[in-house]
């Protein structure tokens, strides 16, 4: 698959994850605790790729990176009030809903704007840049440190309240 088609997977699980987030009952804590939690790891998991792999490369064809780093931390703020709040607060769907908004325009933009404008590094690159970006998401999905850190940046928004903590 190409670099393009890897994210917009991806893209796909991230907004399915929200879809059932937002559709969940306020009764159905258990589930909603463990769909919150399937989305903070997917969305480290696609940060981490995009970051490490795929702006880089396309840091010369595609003048929206700046862009999508200010979505990125938009995400990371809205995802920190979701995962600061008690799953039964009835304003939690609310804010998911805001959350799948934010991304959802996200995802649009990169896959109307920025993966046509990638289209220019060639489809052999765009092909060996999609192996590397399959294979970096399976080596994140399975890594231990990958699931400390997640532990750790959810214990971490809940005790602060949301704020970002930087190293």
């Amino acid at each position: 698959m190409k670099a393009d088609e890897v994210l917009t997977a991806h893209h796909d699980i991230l907004r399915g994850l929200l879809r059932d987030l937002a559709q969940t009952a306020d009764d159905q804590t258990e589930l909603r605790s463990r769909l919150r939690d399937d989305l903070l790891r997917e969305l480290e998991i696609h940060t981490q790729m995009e970051d490490e792999l795929f702006y880089p490369a396309v840091r010369d064809v595609s003048p929206r990176l700046s862009v999508a780093h200010a979505e990125h931390r938009q995400i990371d703020d809205q995802l920190a009030t979701v995962m600061r709040m008690s799953v039964d607060d009835p304003e939690f769907r609310t804010e998911v809903r805001m959350l799948e908004k934010t991304l959802r325009h996200h995802t649009m933009e990169e896959e109307e704007r920025m993966f046509p404008q990638a289209q220019a590094l060639g489809e052999e690159r765009l092909r060996r840049l999609g192996a590397q970006l399959e294979q970096r998401q399976r080596e994140l999905a399975a890594s231990g440190g990958m699931r400390l850190i997640i532990r750790l940046k959810r214990a971490t928004l809940r005790l602060t309240g949301g704020h970002r903590v930087r190293p």
